[in-house]
């Protein structure tokens, strides 16, 4: 299933709104646990085509054409976000599109990356089998997503004060019945509110659906990261630290295309 409509508006008419989260540094998860784990892992971009799905307000598209791109195409499925990211950034091209139906040749881009974007759909098999189709031979796709583990939890938020993510069950055998908390293997749409006014849906799949997928679309997988929180964390917000040392919350693959 593609992304949820509802979730597109919400990012369409939350452009502005999350161009100023991004752009502020103070957005915890990012900075200090998925990005500086995704910048690690860039490959040599100096003259090279790059796509980014997903691209946002165009922040990592200006980032990556700081690093010697040749030429960077940010697509992405909200036109408000699009807009913004054009008004932006005006030396990169930005495309409305569906990462599912990738209007490009084969045998375009080098590098194809995308930070967060993959937990929009519910089977991941058309994305990945378009981005194994623009990608050169050996050409290498960087992802980072929703970590199954964490995200497949029961998560509750009953106040500001106090959160939860459980996932595991607890056994009756006198009554011959078991509590389950949360849900790891079935595939689900999750319906949830960010930042107290953004509603947005995406979806859990467990990790087997996912490596399946991947193998089914022809790529080898060069690495897999469960990142960890960085230190720097620590004084910022230090139970994200505490939690995050210990517990994932994103995972990121590094594929490769097969070579021809």
């Amino acid at each position: 299933m593609s992304t949820d409509k509802d979730t597109i508006k919400s990012y369409d008419n939350y452009a502005e709104e999350w161009a100023k989260r991004m752009r502020s540094g103070e957005n915890i998860a990012h900075e200090y646990l998925e990005k500086p784990a995704m910048y690690l892992k860039l490959p040599d971009l100096k003259g090279k085509k790059v796509l980014a799905l997903g691209c946002g307000t165009g922040e990592e598209c200006n980032y990556l054409k700081s690093l010697g791109a040749e030429e960077v195409v940010g697509i992405d499925i909200s036109e408000g976000l699009v807009k913004y990211a054009q008004d932006s950034y005006h030396n990169m091209e930005f495309r409305v599109m569906d990462m599912e139906k990738l209007n490009f040749s084969d045998n375009t881009f080098d590098f194809v990356y995308s930070s967060l974007v993959m937990h929009y759909v519910s089977s991941w098999s058309k994305t990945l089998n378009e981005v194994n189709r623009v990608l050169k031979s050996e050409g290498t796709f960087l992802f980072s997503t929703h970590h199954p583990t964490t995200w497949g939890a029961e998560r509750t938020r009953k106040d500001n004060s106090r959160r939860s993510s459980l996932l595991g069950y607890i056994k009756h055998k006198d009554k011959g019945t078991a509590e389950v908390v949360g849900d790891y293997l079935n595939t689900r749409k999750i319906d949830d509110v960010w930042f107290n006014d953004f509603k947005v849906s995406y979806y859990h799949r467990p990790l087997g659906d996912i490596m399946r997928d991947i193998i089914q679309a022809g790529f080898d997988i060069l690495d897999f990261i469960e990142p960890k929180a960085t230190e720097a964390v620590k004084e910022k917000d230090s139970m994200f630290w505490e939690i995050h040392e210990k517990i994932p919350l994103f995972m990121i693959f590094e594929l490769q295309k097969k070579s021809n």
